[in-house]
């Protein structure tokens, strides 16, 4: 019995090394807001990704309720609306005369605006700075654009080194939104830098967001739908361990040996590998 208690206690420390690199990896999950299926998969969700490789289905999707941001006659969803007017009256009251310049756009709209870099740059540069239609934040009513009155860097990547952009890099996060193509980061998120256009997603993921150590939504994204798909694993793993458990307790009854003490016997349980899964966007 020292024996099988021994070797127990050494298979065990080995297999607790073994999984402290994954249990490490998947941590960061655990503090993550709780998210349902539906809220990365549905266009009217704050949470929806949207990317030069991920369309709206369908691709004239419009959001429901647009509301006027602080009477501009520019519309976008109310709680993003709310998050914008907060965000431009805070910074004017710092110093910065922000202001807003883009918000909703329709499918239509933004065909056009696509159409129009496209013949002035070419497809492929007109690709980097502005979104085909069907596959732009703007038409999920969840992303704006700010500018800075008297300001030579409207709409360029100066903006970022302006005070206005810095403090918007600062603060977006307070109102739920983020900067939403970072720099550095075109080869993820399909897009130059663009220090001036902010997408909401709430302030409790904005700040989750900020403390994960995502670098862009994208990766933030992955977290979101890794954090779903954990306890589906457990469930499960959990499930085929008491099924092999009856097995096993039948095979052994039926060879005489009575069933195993826990003591007695180990059981190495792997996870399953990450398994893919649907979205309700399209995929170019």
């Amino acid at each position: 019995m020292r024996l099988a208690s021994a070797l127990t206690s050494s298979v065990l420390s080995a297999a607790l090394l073994l999984c402290a690199v994954p249990a490490a990896l998947a941590a960061p999950a655990e503090d993550l807001p709780a998210v349902e299926s539906s809220q990365l998969s549905d266009a009217s969700s704050m949470l929806a990704l949207i990317n030069p490789t991920t369309k709206l289905s369908p691709e004239d999707y419009t959001p429901a309720n647009l509301v006027s941001v602080g009477g501009t006659g520019l519309t976008l969803r109310p709680e993003a609306a709310e998050a914008v007017e907060d965000l431009i009256a805070d910074a004017r009251a710092a110093g910065h005369s922000i202001k807003l310049l883009s918000a909703y756009r329709s499918y239509q709209r933004q065909a056009a605006l696509f159409s129009q870099y496209q013949a002035k740059y070419g497809t492929a540069y007109a690709e980097r700075i502005s979104a085909r239609p069907g596959t732009s934040e703007h038409q999920l009513g969840l992303a704006a654009d700010l500018g800075y009155t008297n300001s030579r860097a409207e709409l360029k990547e100066e903006f970022g080194q302006t005070p206005a952009g810095i403090w918007i890099a600062e603060h977006a996060g307070d109102y739920g939104l983020i900067i939403r193509y970072p720099q550095g980061k075109e080869e993820i998120t399909g897009y130059k830098y663009e220090p001036w256009h902010v997408r909401y997603i709430g302030k409790d993921h904005a700040k989750a967001l900020a403390e994960s150590g995502a670098e862009t939504y994208e990766d933030y994204f992955q977290m979101l739908r890794k954090s779903l798909e954990a306890p589906k694993e457990e469930a499960g793993s959990k499930k085929a361990d008491k099924e092999a458990g009856k097995e096993s307790d039948k095979d052994a009854q039926k060879a005489g040996h009575g069933v195993m003490k826990e003591d007695d016997l180990l059981v190495l349980r792997f996870l399953p590998p990450y398994r893919d899964w649907g979205f309700g966007f399209t995929e170019k």
